[in-house]
């Protein structure tokens, strides 16, 4: 029997759709297609569909504003959002679309948010029991805000994702307990073996020796350095500004531009200093590099990029003495409590502690190479 206002129309792939058109307290509504919209496949969930709509009107919802049925569905409409606005930079909506993908969308994509159970969760959050606890996070750090969203908008009571566990970043061990040699050895073999390093893919390989050159004499972080642009650099002035916009304490922070990578920036007309390293790849480039550099290393034990913040602070302190509070302020920490309001360096502090460093990393390289 057919129901007024109700239609169904074969398109061209075959499919169904179920198109509704209905007028309701004085307004008449456009053809809606009620498959595509509410996922109905028959005329007759379309009409109850359809009184539900007219329920939604009369207490002054929207029933056609914009939705997604599904976590995919509201997923990719929310990393679109984000890259439009500027809140995600590049490498945000690639890692996470990737660990999307690889983790979430097959086991969970395809439900309807409110159809997703802590049971799915948790399932899902065993399965990745082998991954680093930084990774592991990354589930909640994607999903949370879209439940959060969507508690709000009332299309689910409670956010879920609150039930699952959180997992604590492991401490750090100290150097002297993955390599028996000196800090100043551990970095003059790295610096050595950079321009030694062969990419897998010859056209990067320009473009991996100056990423580390920058990450191993500037001991900033390599999340910040692939977000980098040429704009934020002047090479007359031989420094790089990084925008609050990819810093960690959302300051614009000032840094010397090191000798190694100074032809490289000037090669580079526009865009990003890094365009083809991208941020899953790093820590296996390093690890290839402390390998070739012949770094003595305890059993099962490793070093990475972050251990480089940690061996220019040791060098310039112990090795330099340089002021503790000037070669922290060199790694961009943010300086707490009575230091942050009566303590400050200038960019001419900066430089200088930053050339001292070098200065001794090539020195002891040349001598330690000949």
């Amino acid at each position: 029997m057919a129901i007024k206002g109700i239609t169904e129309k074969i398109l061209a792939d075959g499919r169904k759709h179920i198109y509704v058109r209905f007028k309701y307290q004085s307004v008449t509504y456009p053809v809606k297609n009620f498959t595509r919209l509410f996922g109905c496949t028959t005329p007759t969930q379309a009409k109850e569909k359809l009184d539900e709509i007219k329920v939604d009107i009369a207490k002054g919802k929207d029933p056609f504003a914009t939705s997604y049925n599904t976590l995919n569905e509201i997923f990719e409409e929310r990393v679109r959002q984000k890259v439009r606005s500027g809140q995600w930079t590049h490498s945000t909506p690639t890692n996470y679309t990737y660990f999307y993908n690889k983790h979430i969308r097959k086991a969970i994509g395809s439900k309807k948010i409110e159809k997703i159970t802590y049971a799915h969760l948790k399932k899902m959050q065993d399965d990745i029991l082998d991954v680093k606890d930084s990774t592991k996070n990354t589930l909640k750090m994607i999903l949370r805000p879209i439940f959060t969203e969507e508690v709000k908008k009332g299309n689910i009571h409670r956010n879920i994702i609150d039930d699952l566990e959180t997992y604590n970043m492991p401490v750090k061990e100290k150097l002297d307990l993955r390599t028996s040699e000196k800090n100043i050895d551990i970095v003059r073999k790295l610096y050595n073996a950079i321009p030694k390093y062969n990419a897998l893919q010859k056209t990067q390989q320009t473009e991996v020796r100056m990423f580390l050159y920058l990450v191993l004499l500037t001991a900033h972080r390599f999340g910040e350095l692939v977000k980098l642009k040429r704009d934020d650099c002047y090479i007359d002035k031989k420094i790089i500004i990084s925008p609050a916009s990819i810093t960690k304490t959302k300051e614009d922070y000032k840094f010397p531009i090191p000798k190694e990578v100074i032809e490289y920036i000037k090669g580079i007309e526009s865009g990003l200093l890094f365009p083809t390293i991208k941020r899953g790849s790093i820590y296996a480039i390093f690890q290839r590099v402390v390998q070739s550099a012949d770094i003595e290393l305890y059993k099962d034990k490793r070093i990475s990029l972050h251990d480089t913040r940690r061996l220019m602070l040791t060098i310039m302190i112990r090795n330099l003495k340089i002021d503790s509070v000037l070669a922290d302020s060199c790694l961009n920490h943010k300086q707490r409590g009575v230091i942050n309001h009566y303590l400050s360096f200038d960019d001419d502090d900066i430089k200088k502690a930053y050339k001292k460093y070098w200065k001794f990393i090539r020195k002891m390289s040349k001598a330690n190479s000949d």
